[in-house]
């Protein structure tokens, strides 16, 4: 079902897509969504909500650079509520990454039109085959790709490229 831009632009959606060999987690921020996700929302969401814990906190790897500029107090000082917002802010992607996937939040400091994503937070193990329906591109990447530019746009072309399934 399409979505419109301002269903879009006022929630913070989930959503994941397999590309290759990584399992994608993504927390829009308000972003659009790539065609094929807003098309199968529900089946992600429910594919979302079966994936197993594979990893214990401590098998997951954060990305203390980005983290370090959201929530500078941490890193300079003993600031208990700059702390727990981190640890509030981070728990999301950090449970993801505990069930294989990749996860992204977007760039909020950029403007609502640039769809740039930080890759918050990854299994230290590496991407692991996962038995959970999702989208899959059928394209081996370079996971820093995504990093960089927009990502919705590169998803969309990605899908559009190749002869992609809901697995």
């Amino acid at each position: 079902m399409k979505r419109t831009n301002i269903w879009m632009r006022t929630r913070d959606v989930d959503w994941a897509i397999r590309i290759g060999k990584f399992y994608i987690h993504v927390s829009s921020a308000g972003d659009d969504l790539p065609a094929a996700v807003q098309e199968n929302l529900y089946d992600i969401w429910d594919a979302l909500k079966s994936a197993p814990v594979l990893y214990k906190a401590e098998d997951v790897e954060l990305n203390e650079v980005f983290l370090k500029k959201k929530f500078p107090a941490n890193y300079g000082g003993n600031n208990e509520m700059s702390q727990f917002q981190r640890e509030w802010y981070i728990h999301s992607f950090k449970s993801m990454a505990m069930r294989g996937f990749y996860s992204f939040d977007r760039d909020i400091s950029t403007p609502v039109t640039d769809s740039k994503y930080n890759l918050i937070a990854w299994p230290k193990a590496g991407p692991q085959l996962l038995s959970i329906r999702l989208l899959t591109i059928h394209k081996e990447i370079d996971i820093s790709q995504l990093c960089q530019g927009d990502l919705v746009a590169k998803i969309n072309d990605l899908w559009n490229e190749e002869n992609n399934v809901l697995l």
